[in-house]
């Protein structure tokens, strides 16, 4: 009798929430195509595993509305993991996944760029002593900053004993950065958030490039499918502002920054591969597969030379 009751009482919450019961179904699908992939091939054995109906936190403190999605955990082979994130409605299609791993991509569906640093948020200390988010906009900058560092301009990452750290605190403290509580549980321990616009950034970049000497052209514009692939073809990192889940956390969304370094098509979807700087990882290398409407804008960097 508990079993029927908890049944109904889902059955009923997927028709509230608008979503079609037999779509959770695809997932396996969808993976299925995943490691079918030429690079993804190592993890042919990949299942699926605690498949769910998640809706965005009905409470959360600055909504983005999301519809409803069907998620999933990949376990891979040799105890890795990942995640899988499918639509809840119309076809079912693929939202965003990752495999945490390293992996050379590379082939007639797509690509992405290999040697950008992954840099994670970090905590630090506020006017009033208490801890904050070191910012998503700062930290994902200094990922691109960094990778055009140890590619062409060295003197742009600072001294040699610098940290990842000392750079994105430098990018930082340019930025006219907004604080954010951390209500719905972002973090583990509830330290703040912060914020801040790519417009903000755009002027931090090329302020920097001015006060280095350094031959780059840096533009902000809306996010196009096609200008991204232009820039990952010629082995330029761009800076994606968007409109996403929390990857480990898919019942919290938020206004994000990444690094993208890919493109990809799987599920009839186009895909934008990027470096998350809030997303815990075993390999700093792993890529976060994001279908292209969660983006907003992109800022690109590109050297005079390669115009």
């Amino acid at each position: 009798m508990k079993v029927r009751t908890l049944f109904f009482y889902l059955i009923v919450t997927i028709q509230i929430a608008g979503a079609t019961p037999k779509l959770g179904e695809r997932g396996p699908a969808i993976l299925r195509e995943i490691v079918s992939q030429p690079w993804a091939k190592s993890w042919k054995s990949a299942t699926l595993k605690n498949i769910r109906l998640v809706s965005e936190k009905s409470d959360l403190h600055q909504p983005l509305n999301l519809p409803p999605v069907w998620s999933a955990l990949i376990s891979g082979p040799n105890g890795a993991s990942g995640h899988l994130i499918w639509d809840s409605v119309g076809e079912g299609r693929l939202v965003e996944f990752s495999l945490d791993d390293k992996f050379e991509v590379k082939d007639d569906f797509g690509q992405a760029i290999g040697g950008v640093p992954s840099f994670q948020q970090f905590p630090i200390v506020d006017k009033n002593l208490k801890p904050i988010a070191s910012g998503c906009v700062p930290t994902a900058a200094a990922s691109v900053v960094s990778y055009w560092a140890s590619q062409k301009y060295p003197s742009w990452g600072g001294h040699d004993k610098n940290s990842p750290k000392d750079l994105v605190l430098r990018l930082r403290s340019k930025l006219n950065m907004t604080p954010f509580p951390d209500i719905d549980g972002f973090t583990a321990n509830r330290m703040s958030l912060a914020g801040a616009y790519p417009s903000e950034l755009l002027k931090v970049l090329r302020a920097e490039t001015e006060a280095y000497n350094l031959p780059i052209q840096i533009e902000l514009g809306r996010f196009t499918f096609p200008l991204l692939k232009e820039e990952i073809d010629n082995s330029r990192p761009a800076l994606l502002s968007c409109l996403v889940r929390v990857a480990h956390k898919p019942q919290l969304s938020w206004p994000h920054e990444v690094v993208g370094v890919g493109y990809y098509e799987i599920d009839d979807v186009k895909l934008v591969g990027v470096m998350d700087n809030f997303f815990p990882t075993n390999h700093k290398e792993t890529i976060r597969w994001i279908r292209q409407d969660a983006f907003r804008s992109i800022l690109i960097l590109r050297p005079r030379e390669e115009e």
